[in-house]
């Protein structure tokens, strides 16, 4: 039945992982698998760059970028990061130490890419820095916002440096944060911090709740969750990840602990849990099951999954594009009260922003409303697709962009 990221459950630590379930919980256990979002070195760091060139397009005056890391609530960067080097004063970019996470992979992202753009860039750069090359922008980089935690902190360890709160207040210094992905209420608890950053993400994290699957899938995979979790870790509160998020999007650098604690998890027990990803890393094995590029469930599957079997069955007849084929789903998802866009990014498997311009092409072309509900219209699609997969094709103007060609048909009426 299950299909998506199933190479993880053919490795030798797939399959061990896999035979601590009981035979009844064997399926459950597949969708949870089947459910994450694996993001490879390749896929992660060509859409961070092509974050950052879009930044920096549209920025006015030099900007200097950070890798996020570990600091303590008390800690000034600017105290605790300075170091000389042949009497010049420079910043650490990483925490001392060889115990370094994804902020490594960053700092080297942010090298190449200030090496590539020196004349509008700082890497890591010092006050004095800043205030040489008329800093206007300070942009914090991060794969992961999960709770925030760890970012709202980074930030605020810039905060308590008196000259950058004097600039940000008098509008000459602003925040942005870019990460490649996060959850919602991490995004708006970094967006809370008194210095206003802007966060951008470029892919949507859907927990197991904004899963497009019948409530009964959802209450099948918590209950999993929380009966192996106590095996996995002997925290209840991180049976499902990091503040229960239960999150689904793993990273080939690293697994986030926001993620279900049986996946990575493992204590002395009776019996030892064996995690997919013990200590939060991947495998070299487990390593090869990750895509070049994200990938979507069969639309099949997901049909079937939020509950709609009539127009799944309609799906092969169809002869659709693969832009209309999305677009249908799209409607479909929404017409089972699934508009979180989140799950909408998880579904169709594109980025925030082409998932939103899909949902505008949808707006325009008076399939559903701005509130993302139905039309008239939009039910006429599914009613037709349902009934004879005969679709009539829309078109937009030549020259609009992130253009969705839709080979939506509709049934004569009237």
């Amino acid at each position: 039945m299950i299909n998506k990221n199933e190479k993880l459950l053919y490795t030798e630590r797939g399959q061990q992982w896999l035979s601590q379930f009981s035979p009844e919980d064997i399926e459950c256990a597949e969708r949870l698998v089947a459910s994450l979002t694996l993001v490879s070195h390749i896929e992660f760091e060509r859409n961070l760059l092509l974050m950052l060139e879009g930044f920096l397009k549209d920025s006015d005056g030099s900007v200097a970028l950070f890798s996020v890391r570990e600091v303590d609530w008390d800690e000034s960067f600017f105290d605790s990061s300075v170091f000389f080097d042949d009497g010049r004063e420079k910043i650490d970019s990483l925490t001392r130490g060889s115990d370094h996470g994804s902020e490594s992979r960053i700092a080297n992202t942010i090298r190449n890419f200030c090496n590539r753009h020196p004349r509008k860039t700082l890497n890591h750069p010092t006050l004095d820095d800043m205030r040489k090359e008329s800093c206007r922008t300070i942009l914090f980089v991060d794969d992961f916002i999960g709770s925030g935690n760890r970012v709202w902190k980074y930030i605020n360890s810039f905060w308590k440096e008196r000259s950058i709160v004097s600039w940000h207040s008098l509008k000459y210094l602003k925040f942005n944060v870019i990460a490649y992905s996060g959850t919602e209420s991490g995004i708006t608890y970094v967006s809370d911090h008194k210095s206003e950053p802007e966060v951008k993400i470029f892919r949507d994290c859907p927990s197991i709740d904004q899963m497009p699957w019948l409530p009964a899938h959802k209450r099948a995979v918590r209950d999993l969750i929380r009966e192996y979790g106590r095996y996995a870790h002997k925290r209840s509160s991180m049976w499902g990840g990091y503040r229960n998020t239960m999150g689904t999007m793993i990273f080939e650098h690293g697994c986030p602990n926001n993620v279900p604690a049986i996946l990575w998890g493992s204590f002395n027990s009776n019996e030892a849990w064996k995690p997919l990803f013990p200590e939060r890393a991947v495998g070299a094995d487990e390593s090869s099951a990750f895509p070049p590029e994200i990938v979507r469930d069969d639309p099949v599957s997901l049909l079937i999954d939020v509950g709609q079997r009539k127009l799944a069955s309609a799906i092969p007849q169809l002869h659709k594009s693969y832009e209309g084929e999305l677009m249908l789903l799209l409607l479909a998802l929404l017409a089972k009260g699934q508009r979180k866009i989140s799950t909408l990014s998880y579904a169709t498997g594109l980025s925030q922003a082409n998932c939103s311009a899909l949902i505008e092409r949808c707006i325009k072309f008076g399939l559903i409303t701005i509130s993302k509900r139905l039309t008239k219209q939009g039910l006429m699609e599914l009613n037709a697709a349902r009934k004879s997969g005969v679709v009539k094709p829309f078109s937009l103007e030549i020259g609009t962009d992130n253009h969705y060609p839709v080979s939506l048909r509709e049934t004569s009426y009237g």
